[in-house]
């Protein structure tokens, strides 16, 4: 039998913030810059704590930001409303945690804190080699494109429209 688990939103000043560092840094920390970096205080974000027997396992974070300027764009806008995406900066789940639907549950809770945010897509990218992630993504109905980033860096973004296509 697999152990329950538990998502809680957390901000810095959360009193057990420091057990999420402590997860960062153990599960991923090649992911700590999209967490702590100045480019990502720009934005609003927020993050999604998986806990299982009290003790954090996974997590996800992202921030509320318009489409566009990111990648030295105009914002895009609708009918003169800027829109927004909520494009996920960090996501992980402990080694021993996986398998479990931990992952997705964050993914899925960051499709609906998004939607309840007023964000027109959930956008994020995942490099080559994390088969998992994608496979999460894929089977929530994200859409993939494939690109390369400087000096062959193979990669895969994903984006996630959240408003009713009318046809």
């Amino acid at each position: 039998m697999r152990p329950e688990f538990l998502i809680e939103e957390w901000d810095e000043t959360h009193p057990r913030w420091h057990e999420f560092v402590d997860c960062l840094e153990t599960v991923s920390p090649e992911q700590a810059p999209f967490v702590f970096g100045e480019c990502y205080r720009m934005h609003q974000s927020y993050l999604l704590v998986a806990l299982q027997v009290s003790e954090v396992v996974g997590f996800i974070r992202f921030a509320v930001q318009p489409i566009g300027p990111e990648v030295k764009c105009p914002a895009l806008r609708l009918d003169g409303v800027q829109l927004t995406e909520a494009k996920i900066h960090a996501f992980a789940v402990r080694q021993d945690a996986r398998s479990q639907g931990i992952g997705t549950a964050l993914q899925r809770q960051t499709i609906w804190r998004a939607r309840e945010l007023g964000c027109y897509q959930v956008a994020s990218y995942s490099s080559y080699g994390r088969q998992a992630n994608h496979h999460i993504k894929l089977s929530l109905g994200f859409a993939a494109q494939p690109e390369v980033h400087g000096a062959n860096q193979q990669g895969v973004y994903f984006l996630l429209p959240l408003q009713n296509i009318a046809l």
